[in-house]
């Protein structure tokens, strides 16, 4: 199973160091599986960023998911999603997220692509710089950037039950969406790393987890 996330995937890590571009804080590292991080807390992003500069205005916003290491190997997790309107000043995405992030979380990025593109790909690095804008700084943790194609994405989100958005979806109907698309990118990690009794009990705690807030979303009051 884990086969289907591991081909070629590109990974960013981020040592935390004043921004001047995003492309002199990331060092790139191609690899055929992801690297066995296993933070006491992490924070898995899906971002969709403020316009450029001459773009025209669009929403914005970011999906997260907070995992915690809880005991026996198993997770607890916390979901934040929030969207901004048209012509909202940019530096408000960035500020929520501060507030999500402490000393000792690393983040899990996510950069949806069509396909795995080369690293040296124009378009590839000046959405990273857009995306990375708004990543907090934290502490000397590690933050690693995912490439994930779409079709990759789409399989993990089967897996978690949740349904992302497409491709060609408006900016408005991905932040709909966009808390799907961090649960199944955190899925996609999960099975990028070996087999194990580790990650059977956090797959497991995941689906639990997702179980109590269906629950409790359609609970009568």
């Amino acid at each position: 199973m884990s086969s289907q996330f591991t081909s070629s995937i590109m990974i960013f890590l981020e040592r935390a160091a004043p921004s001047a571009t995003a492309r002199s804080i990331f060092r790139i590292i191609s690899m055929t599986y992801l690297p066995r991080f296993n933070p006491d807390r992490m924070i898995v992003l899906s971002i969709l960023p403020s316009p450029g500069p001459g773009q025209p205005r669009v929403p914005f916003g970011f999906g997260a998911l907070i995992v915690e290491q809880a005991h026996r190997g198993e997770a607890r997790f916390e979901l934040h999603a929030h969207g901004f309107g048209a012509g909202y000043r940019t530096q408000a995405l960035r500020e929520r997220l501060q507030a999500l992030f402490t000393p000792d979380t690393m983040a899990i990025i996510l950069n949806p692509v069509r396909e795995f593109r080369l690293a040296t790909s124009p378009d590839r690095d000046m959405e990273a710089d857009r995306v990375l804008e708004h990543v907090p700084r934290s502490g000397l943790r590690t933050h690693v950037r995912v490439s994930v194609p779409h079709h990759a994405l789409r399989h993990a989100a089967g897996m978690s039950g949740v349904q992302i958005p497409s491709l060609l979806t408006s900016p408005l109907a991905r932040l709909r969406r966009i808390d799907a698309e961090a649960q199944a990118v955190w899925v996609y990690y999960l099975f990028a790393q070996p087999a194990s009794k580790a990650r059977r009990r956090r797959f497991a705690s995941f689906k639990a987890w997702q179980q109590l807030q269906r629950a409790r979303r359609t609970a009568v009051v």
